[in-house]
């Protein structure tokens, strides 16, 4: 496993990788149109009309059965139809997809586990928010954008010796300890290094970076904590390991939640990702 290259920081590997993705530009002005009490309806509208891929997206989304019946040929009229909440979520879950557009081989993931890890954790994390007076909306962006650091990693990995492959510990050490044992530092690291240079949030930066780590972070020990507790209620939805270890209480405590809810937290997540699953219409048997 051993590449002999060790980084002192995730930013000198991000260098010298030759094709990352592109900074999530819409994403970022999705993010700012929630937290805008000003925006409306139409300027939903405007950014979705500038990705054409977005477009496709909510109008399929709206035709679902899963939304009613009739339709639905026209952005406006999804909108109206679905809410805007609804496409707001979409919309971000449709962009953070399309940067899992390949499998990792590093990890030996295929591309349609990785959405639905994405899905799960972000849905997990919208409600943790809520119930604990969080941001739901960063929450879920978050969430979206957690693990971002594993696509740079693996494309790293796949340029220097495409034979290395990378295991997974049982939770909740995961990867940490075999991409640290190569690299010096975690995806979580990588992430945050990533969404720093995309000009995320600065609670966004430091909750991604200390999501294994809550209680290290300064001003984003919440946020960091509710992504930790997402973690675990993300391993109920897509494995369904429901004897494995729970949250550290700490953790818990910082997130604000008890561990007597997170059945309940995660029964709802599932229902909520099966539908944007099917919605999204987002293939189970792609990209292996």
């Amino acid at each position: 496993m051993k590449l002999n290259m060790l980084f002192s920081t995730p930013e000198g590997m991000i260098a010298q990788i030759k094709a990352l993705p592109s900074a999530p530009h819409a994403m970022q002005r999705m993010l700012a149109l929630l937290e805008d009490p000003n925006s409306s309806t139409e300027d939903l509208i405007e950014l979705i009309r500038l990705e054409r891929s977005l477009t496709a997206r909510v109008v399929h989304m709206a035709n679902s059965p899963v939304f009613g019946a009739g339709s639905c040929g026209s952005v406006e009229e999804a909108v109206q139809r679905l809410g805007y909440r609804v496409v707001h979520e979409a919309v971000l879950a449709a962009m953070a997809v399309a940067s899992f557009s390949s499998a990792l081989r590093t990890y030996r993931l295929p591309a349609n586990t990785l959405w639905r890890q994405a899905l799960a954790t972000a849905c997990a994390a919208r409600e943790i928010a809520r119930r604990t007076d969080g941001a739901p909306d960063a929450a879920y962006t978050l969430g979206l954008l957690h693990n971002i650091g594993m696509v740079a990693i693996d494309r790293w990995v796949q340029q220097r010796d495409p034979t290395v492959q990378l295991l997974c510990a049982p939770w909740p050490d995961e990867w940490r300890t075999a991409e640290t044992g190569l690299l010096g530092f975690d995806h979580a690291d990588t992430t945050a290094a990533m969404l720093k240079a995309w000009k995320f949030p600065t609670e966004l930066v430091e909750a991604a970076r200390y999501q294994f780590r809550p209680g290290a972070a300064r001003a984003a020990r919440r946020p960091a904590a509710c992504l930790r507790t997402a973690h675990w209620i993300r391993r109920m939805v897509c494995s369904e390991d429901l004897k494995g270890q729970l949250p550290d209480p700490e953790v818990l405590a910082l997130a604000g939640v008890e561990s007597t809810g997170l059945v309940d937290v995660a029964q709802q997540v599932l229902h909520e990702v099966e539908t944007l699953w099917e919605s999204l219409q987002l293939d189970h048997t792609q990209a292996a």
